[in-house]
């Protein structure tokens, strides 16, 4: 069971890092997008880059911070629901094999009980 939970908590950090790096990148692209009219200012590229680094953000940055407290209580709590959802958002829409790899060891770490 130990070794199911390290395992989680070590794909939660990476989940982090690559979405927070992604994030920062897709807000420096909508940021620049939004700068594409002649008439538009800093304001406009600041808006433009916090929307992007928001919508990325949120889901591969916020929702695995949540995912790793509820794995810090899980021995004595024994629920993984948020652990499910970010597995389920990450495989759909973010790293595919780091989706299915968390839902591998959660499936495992529920029957281990």
């Amino acid at each position: 069971m130990e070794r199911r939970i390290k395992h989680l908590k070590i794909s939660l950090i990476v989940e982090m890092l690559l979405g927070s790096i992604f994030a920062a990148f897709m807000a420096l692209i909508l940021g620049t997008m939004a700068t594409d009219s002649p008439t538009s200012t800093g304001i406009d590229f600041v808006m433009g880059a916090l929307m992007g680094f928001c919508l990325i953000a949120i889901p591969s940055v916020l929702i695995p911070a949540l995912s790793l407290r509820e794995l810090k209580r899980f021995p004595e709590k024994k629920t993984s629901n948020i652990n499910y959802i970010n597995s389920a958002i990450v495989t759909l829409f973010i790293f595919f094999p780091l989706g299915v790899w968390q839902i591998y060891n959660l499936v495992k770490l529920n029957k281990s009980e």
